[in-house]
């Protein structure tokens, strides 16, 4: 982490474990993080989303995680720290289905909780260790915009995003004086992934926030002082999508 904590001689950044990193988001993290001297641990199933994520954060480690398994999570964590204490992690695996929810496939609002939800609080459960003991240290969590409102066609969604705004809040209240930073990081539509699908994706993609412009958000978070931890921050296209 850029500033150490008490009775710290010496602040070297330790591994940033990418959750979702073959994602354009998750991707663009990890660029940043690579950038503030963390050495990128990426998390994804599409081989080469990831080779080419490892590349543009010029070296790293990647490791082929389905977050929904809690062994697999559990063994790519002990890979993730071997030699190197694990001092960032970030959430940004999702899952999404977009429909009305008496029609949307049943498998699919499932997935869209799982991923969601519940891996990010096992992966938070099992990683918070690893944080603890390497604080002061950071886990920040990529919600969306639906953390604190309702969309239609999109239930699972909005359900999975305020509950990960609830478990981010939460976690923070149990380690803040411990030296771990826990932060919900909420973008409105990006020009990535489901929100290309979105009619201003299509439409007008050039008006929707970046995924650059999230993973400067998590830069912030990570940056920031030791003393200090920004719980929320919420992102907006500065014109109406």
């Amino acid at each position: 982490m850029p500033e150490c904590g008490a009775g710290q001689s010496e602040c070297v950044p330790g591994r940033a474990v990418v959750v979702g990193a073959s994602s354009a988001i998750g991707a663009a993290v990890a660029v940043e993080l690579a950038a503030l001297g963390h050495e990128p641990v990426l998390w994804g199933r599409d081989a080469g989303r990831l080779e080419a994520a490892r590349a543009a954060c010029g070296g790293g480690r990647v490791d082929r995680v389905d977050v929904t398994d809690a062994g697999q999570v559990e063994a790519a964590l002990a890979r993730a720290r071997d030699g190197a204490p694990v001092d960032v992690a970030v959430w940004a695996a999702g899952s999404f289905a977009w429909g009305p929810a008496d029609a949307v496939d049943g498998a699919a609002w499932d997935a869209v909780l799982e991923v969601g939800l519940l891996a990010a609080a096992r992966f938070a459960r099992l990683v918070l260790p690893d944080l603890l003991a390497a604080a002061p240290s950071a886990l920040v969590l990529v919600g969306s915009g639906a953390a604190r409102r309702a969309y239609a066609d999109n239930a699972t969604h909005v359900a999975a995003k305020h509950g990960l705004a609830g478990l981010a809040g939460g976690l923070w209240l149990d380690v803040r004086d411990r030296g771990v930073k826990v932060s919900l990081v909420s973008p409105g539509l990006v020009a990535a992934g489901a929100g290309l699908r979105s009619p201003a994706g299509q439409e007008r993609p050039d008006q929707l926030l970046q995924p650059e412009d999230v993973a400067a958000a998590v830069r912030f978070v990570v940056g920031f002082p030791a003393r200090g931890c920004p719980v929320e921050v919420e992102l907006q296209p500065q014109r109406t999508p």
